[in-house]
Formats: structure tokens, sequence, C-alpha cells
């Protein structure tokens, strides 16, 4: 590991924050944290883009993530892929992603991370909170607001466990708590105290992969 460590935030708008400053953004406080804690310089470069998923990030990966050398790449998608929203009309009647698409996405993502030598580490979807636009939309009604989110963040879950990856399981911490509903306003983006809350269980997992593997460094 170099004297610096670099990790890529590789995400949605969820990652990207642009509805909070940015010194709030988990990202930002994970890096000030993390280089404390650690001793030595941290980076952590945000790398989300609103309205993302899974199959428009693989082709970015190679520019907004390979490209810095991470060490660390922290992989956070699913709220949009098991959307109906649409970026560019009304919302749909099917997911943006389908479930076994997403699935083979991420296996793309891991494999594409762990050929520069980098470590992938998931981060679960958020559920999405009642004050979602759509939440009256009839399957939402029917099946219940987070149906396909829970569907999607298992698969991530199931992905995680096949490769043996780190995990954090941000939608169970957030679905766990009725307290977080109030942490999504809009029912998916996360306010001030939202990105806290997240940045305090991105910190405590990357802390753990860090000393591994500087153990391991000073071990070979």
């Amino acid at each position: 590991m170099n004297n610096k460590i670099i990790i890529v935030a590789f995400g949605d708008s969820i990652t990207k924050g642009s509805n909070v400053a940015p010194h709030e953004r988990f990202t930002s406080i994970a890096e000030k944290e993390l280089t404390q804690a650690i001793g030595k310089q941290v980076k952590v470069i945000n790398a989300g883009v609103n309205a993302d998923i899974t199959a428009l990030a693989l082709h970015r990966v190679e520019c907004d993530v390979l490209a810095h050398k991470p060490d660390f790449v922290t992989v956070m998608f699913g709220v949009n892929d098991a959307g109906f929203f649409r970026p560019d009309g009304p919302p749909a009647d099917t997911p943006r992603v389908e479930p076994e698409d997403y699935k083979r996405n991420l296996y793309r993502m891991v494999e594409m991370i762990s050929e520069i030598g980098a470590k992938p580490i998931f981060g679960t979807p958020l559920p999405m909170s009642p004050g979602y636009p759509l939440a009256n939309l009839p399957q939402y009604r029917e099946h219940g607001l987070n149906y396909l989110v829970d569907q999607y963040a298992e698969i991530m879950r199931e992905v995680a466990r096949e490769h043996r990856l780190p995990l954090i399981d941000l939608h169970c911490a957030f679905a766990d708590d009725s307290s977080t509903q109030a942490f999504l306003p809009d029912g998916i983006h996360p306010n001030m105290q939202g990105h806290a809350f997240i940045a305090k269980i991105y910190v405590s997992e990357l802390m753990k992969e860090i000393r591994h593997k500087q153990v391991r460094l000073m071990s070979s």
C-alpha cells in the first residue's frame, strides 16, 4: 500500500450528494475521519452520478474508477436500477434494470475492479421513505414501497457472499431503524444527518479493510 490510500466511492446520486454541502457528504466525512484514524493520507474520490444505474455505470468504470488506481472501491447502486422512474419521461411499469441484468452488472464490476488489484466493497441500496414522489404508483401500493429495492439489496448481498466481498449493509441499517426515515426527506436522498449516519457505518467498514490490508502487507 502506498503512502496515500485511495478509495473510490462509485455510485449514483446518493453517493454524489448534490443535495448537501460538499463537506457534509459521507465521502468527505470518511476522508477526514479515516485520515485521522489511520495516520496517513486517505483520499476518497466521489464518483457518484445522478440517476445512474449499473448498466450505464459500467461504461465509466475505466475513467471514473480504474484510472485513479484505487486501493478500495465502494460500489453503491440499486435504487435507480430497481425503480420505475425514468429520467427522460413518465414512470414505466418495469424496473430500469432487470434483476438478472443487475446481478450480471455487479459481477462485471467486481471483475474489472479486481483485475487491477483493488478491493471491491459493496454498499446495499437505501430503502425509500414515504416521502418518495412516486410512492402512490399502483405497484408500490400493491406490493409495498420497497418491494423491489429489498430484492435488489438481497441480490447485492448474494453477489458479495459468492465473491467473499465486504458488505456495507446500508439497506439493513436504514430499514431497521424507523428514525432513519427522517434522514430521507425526499424519499431517496439522505440529508445532512443521513450522510453522517452513512459515514459512521462506511468508516467502520473501511477501517477494518485498511487494517487487514496493512497486516497482510506487513506479514508478506
